[in-house]
């Protein structure tokens, strides 16, 4: 089991506090979601020109970069942003190579009045754009989020494209919380083609309304989507994405970071990751 956690969880740390803390908390990982005020931290001096120094840096606190998570969409309906989604999987991919990580996290994009078919068509088509760019040896992972979050429509993504550097990026609250799928029917769906995870937990207050709360605390099924994923050869990163930065009311990451470090071994002990 390796854990990691995305820098959307602490906005307020610098590189070397994020270093530090997260190797201090038990961590193997940092999924990097932006840096201070950059979310496109290949804009940053010390994923550019100081990315050799950086790198070094990295290596010496034990962890490794799990993931780049960007903000680049297999869907838009303007073949001009299109174009400019596959530049930003370009730079994520330079910095993979420097930086010895391997996956780029992208959205799927929302679809607006464009039927499913005819995104379907757009999305693979950018995809596979996005993979070449990327090159073989960087991995690019679809999200469960926003109009993909339902299983099934990404699971057909992915069959269109049938590339060995495609697969998705299970978040396993969205598509239980807002898309009302069980965990195995999830599975089912994307077991096959996942190759990273968002975890996170929630609690509903009232109606469809929920409230995110730290992993344990709420009545998403983690544990079980973990199980399965373990039953299934799932190998990579359980990253905890605590959105901080989205959500400046929720818990610090001083607290947040070590109760899903416990969490996890929790899990661990009992055999489910």
């Amino acid at each position: 089991m390796k854990i990691a956690c995305t820098t959307l969880a602490c906005p307020d740390w610098s590189l070397d506090t994020i270093l530090e803390r997260f190797a201090a908390y038990g961590y193997d990982g940092v999924d990097f979601r932006g840096l201070g005020d950059e979310m496109n931290v290949w804009r940053l001096e010390a994923f550019s020109s100081g990315a050799k120094a950086t790198a070094k840096k990295i290596a010496r606190s034990g962890l490794e970069v799990s993931a780049f998570s960007s903000s680049a969409r297999v869907f838009i309906p303007d073949p001009a942003e299109r174009d400019k989604q596959v530049a930003e999987v370009a730079e994520y991919a330079r910095l993979c190579r420097r930086f010895e990580a391997r996956l780029i996290r992208v959205f799927g994009g929302p679809l607006g009045q464009t039927p499913l078919e005819q995104a379907l068509e757009v999305a693979a088509a950018t995809l596979r754009r996005m993979a070449e760019a990327a090159g073989e040896d960087v991995t690019l992972a679809v999200e469960t989020h926003d109009d993909w979050t339902r299983t099934r429509p990404l699971a057909e993504l992915l069959e269109r494209v049938s590339l060995p550097n495609a697969g998705v990026l299970w978040d396993l609250h969205h598509p239980y919380r807002e898309g009302g799928e069980s965990p195995r029917q999830s599975y089912d769906n994307i077991g096959r083609y996942t190759v990273a995870t968002h975890l996170k937990d929630s609690r509903l207050t009232g109606g469809e309304k929920y409230e995110y709360c730290l992993p344990g605390e709420g009545d998403v099924p983690l544990a079980e989507m973990v199980a399965l994923l373990a039953a299934g050869g799932y190998d990579g990163y359980l990253t905890l994405e605590w959105e901080k930065k989205w959500h400046p009311e929720l818990a610090d990451p001083e607290v947040a970071l070590p109760a899903y470090a416990e969490y996890m071994r929790g899990l661990a002990g009992r055999g489910d990751a």
